[in-house]
């Protein structure tokens, strides 16, 4: 059985903020010093310390240090997975230089040796010998298996949140037998279809909020040409672009969290066992339209959608594939005609068949999995889902630490 994780956040108790800066700040010098002893060893000696001779260096640099032993290894770790980022990115770009910023303030991280959940829900963070541990309130039940947990700063709520990663594993014998086909698109994020109904999901709202990113942004750099680096003004519209990507980039992030969370509580009602979605990989690099087409084709979060899918599905115990999409919404699922449309629906010319353009690349996608005809006289109209802050998925969603559960429609 597959194994998942997952992360909750739980804030930290207002009586922890200077504690928690403080550990922030404690792992910032190991986190710091990790990076100087390697870079130097490395413009001195000329070659590359190893993980382990960092760590054992680190550890008992930093025996004094009120830190986990684990959390410094953690530490170490983070820099050499960055190191090995470098050196993969290098192979094909020369000008790179390996990571070299010492931040005063890092994320602390403990591993699950570290880490112990009590009977009450409480997360007992150890700080090495000698040191008291933290204790974390939480809603976590007992039986939850906890692989590790950060703390984390978010700048802009002023708060410490601890991130608790969790591992499950994914549930069988809860999806059914069907197959829905998936075509990913601009204008509508989500078309899927099964052999009777399909489900269209509305892009209206994430795509304003793609087109208002691009506007805001084209004005926040057309100041900044105006402006000398590093004045007062160039910092000041500096953090106002980093505060309206932050914003954005959440917005955005709970539209797909959403839609891709009702569209798997919808595989699950429907009985779909296989989910089959287009295969879009390479399009970014194979179309050219006009600049506006390219822009939208570009910014396409089709990668963040399909992962999601899959992630979610996965864990539920529904199979993702990802089948060639060439053709599917010029193709009559019918007839097997090709024919192109500049409308939303589909018309073909030699057996009459009609229905939403996307809805027809869908089905045809499923077709090219399952290699089954096509029965026009079971096929619903298209089902629209829109955006609004309040979407629920349409079955109450299972929660890894529950031993037995049932699937419930949400009113």
């Amino acid at each position: 059985m597959a194994k998942h994780m997952k992360t909750y956040k739980f804030p930290a108790p207002p009586e922890y903020h200077t504690k928690c800066k403080e550990l922030s700040k404690l792992a910032g010098r190991v986190y710091s010093k990790t990076v100087s002893l390697v870079r130097k060893i490395h413009k001195k000696k000329g070659f590359w310390l190893s993980m382990n001779t960092v760590q054992k260096y680190i550890l008992r640099w930093a025996q004094n240090i009120p830190l986990h032993s684990q959390t410094k290894q953690a530490l170490v770790q983070r820099y050499f997975e960055a190191l090995k980022s470098y050196f993969k990115a290098s192979k094909t770009n020369q000008g790179l230089k390996p990571p070299f910023r010492t931040p005063k303030y890092t994320n602390v991280v403990w591993k699950n040796q570290a880490v112990k959940l009590l009977e009450d829900g409480t997360l007992r963070l150890a700080m090495g010998n000698g040191n008291d541990p933290l204790y974390i309130p939480t809603t976590l039940p007992k039986e939850v298996d906890i692989r590790r947990v950060e703390l984390v700063y978010d700048k802009r709520q002023d708060k410490y949140f601890f991130h608790v990663t969790v591992s499950f594993e994914s549930q069988t014998n809860i999806s059914g037998s069907k197959v829905v086909g998936v075509d990913l698109g601009v204008v509508h994020p989500i078309v899927a279809s099964t052999e009777d109904k399909a489900v269209i999901y509305n892009g209206g709202v994430l795509n304003s909020k793609l087109r208002y990113r691009n506007k805001k942004l084209a004005e926040l750099q057309k100041k900044l040409a105006k402006k000398k680096p590093g004045s007062r003004r160039y910092r000041k519209l500096v953090r106002a672009k980093r505060r309206l990507l932050a914003k954005l980039y959440n917005q955005i992030k709970d539209i797909l969290h959403k839609y891709t969370t009702h569209f798997v509580g919808w595989c699950l009602t429907e009985g779909v066992g296989t989910i089959a979605i287009g295969d879009l990989r390479g399009i970014r690099d194979r179309v050219d339209y006009n600049s506006t087409a390219n822009q939208k084709i570009h910014q396409w979060l089709f990668r963040k959608i399909s992962d999601l899918i899959k992630t979610k599905a996965e864990a539920l115990g529904i199979e993702v594939v990802f089948v060639d999409e060439s053709y599917t919404s010029q193709t009559c699922p019918v007839c097997g005609a090709k024919h192109k449309t500049s409308t939303r629906n589909f018309r073909c010319l030699g057996c009459g068949f009609e229905w939403h353009r996307d809805a027809v690349g869908a089905l045809n996608i499923r077709k090219k999995y399952t290699g089954e005809s096509l029965v026009v006289g079971a096929l619903a109209s298209p089902v629209g889902v829109m955006y609004n802050s309040h979407l629920r998925c349409p079955v109450a969603m299972w929660s890894p630490w529950k031993p037995t559960f049932e699937w419930v429609k949400t009113s």
